[in-house]
């Protein structure tokens, strides 16, 4: 409810975003589009950690759809961030864009995500003190890396769609956290079109 804390923040977004996308070269795009994405998918998970960090207290229990959406706005977020900045890196050549892979991958990537999936689900059910979100997020930014990691640089852009569609549910998802009907429009509208737009390519 801080208006100048708002308005600084604000100040300070807007900044950095036009300075940036005025700077980058056209053959660096994907790689802003990536980045900007990233920074929408971190910031829908940090807005469900700060509502479950506020409502738990509070309530001593969170129900209903809102623990739901808390619980999906920091998977698929945190999931978004970790593996638009590792698309990020690759096009930016900051690590190998060749794909990155080793034996037993999908097992792994398996219990990461049943890892994550336990957390959400304690979460839902009951168990809502921090450390069960922390550790859905935790588990959650791994997978993001672990997703991207195994995917060529000349892939990436399909990658970097089916993050964006990510995001956009994650943002959705946050819209019912906050009561945000905007939100939950946009969101779905970014997330639908990220979908269709990842499968035409």
């Amino acid at each position: 409810g801080n208006w100048a804390l708002i308005v600084v923040a604000g100040a300070i977004g807007a900044a950095v975003g036009v300075v940036g996308a005025k700077r980058v070269k056209m053959t660096a795009m994907p790689q802003m589009v990536a980045l900007f994405n990233g920074v929408g998918g971190g910031a829908a998970a940090l807005v469900a950690f700060a509502e479950f960090h506020s409502l738990a207290p509070a309530r001593g229990r969170i129900g209903g759809t809102e623990i739901v959406s808390i619980v999906l706005s920091a998977l698929i977020g945190s999931i978004s961030f970790a593996g638009s900045l590792i698309a990020f890196a690759k096009l930016q050549e900051l690590i190998g864009g060749r794909p990155i892979v080793f034996p037993g991958q999908n097992i792994v990537n398996g219990l990461i995500v049943a890892g994550a999936a336990a957390f959400g689900i304690a979460a839902i059910v009951g168990v809502q003190s921090q450390w069960v979100i922390v550790g859905l997020i935790l588990l959650a930014l791994t997978f993001g890396v672990m997703f991207v990691l195994p995917i060529g640089g000349a892939d990436m852009p399909v990658v970097i769609s089916l993050l964006n569609a990510f995001t956009g549910l994650a943002a959705a998802a946050t819209g019912f956290v906050l009561g945000n009907n905007v939100l939950i429009v946009a969101g779905a509208l970014v997330g639908a079109s990220g979908t269709l737009l990842t499968i035409l390519m």
